[in-house]
C-alpha cells in the first residue's frame, strides 16, 4: 500500500466522519482516520530507520 494511498483514505475517513448523521457513524470513520495516521506513521519510520 502506497503513502498516497494511506494519505487519501484517512482524508476520506475524515471526511466521512464529518459528514456523518449519527454519532456511531462519525465515531467509526474516526477511528478509521486515527488508524490511517497510524499507519502513515508507521511508514515513515520504517523508511527513516
Amino acid at each position: 500500500m502506497d503513502m498516497n494511498y494511506l494519505y487519501w483514505r484517512r482524508g476520506v475517513s475524515l471526511t466521512r466522519a464529518r459528514a456523518a448523521t449519527c454519532q456511531a457513524s462519525a465515531q467509526a470513520h474516526l477511528d478509521l482516520f486515527e488508524a490511517y495516521g497510524q499507519r502513515i506513521v508507521a511508514r515513515r519510520r520504517a523508511a527513516n530507520a
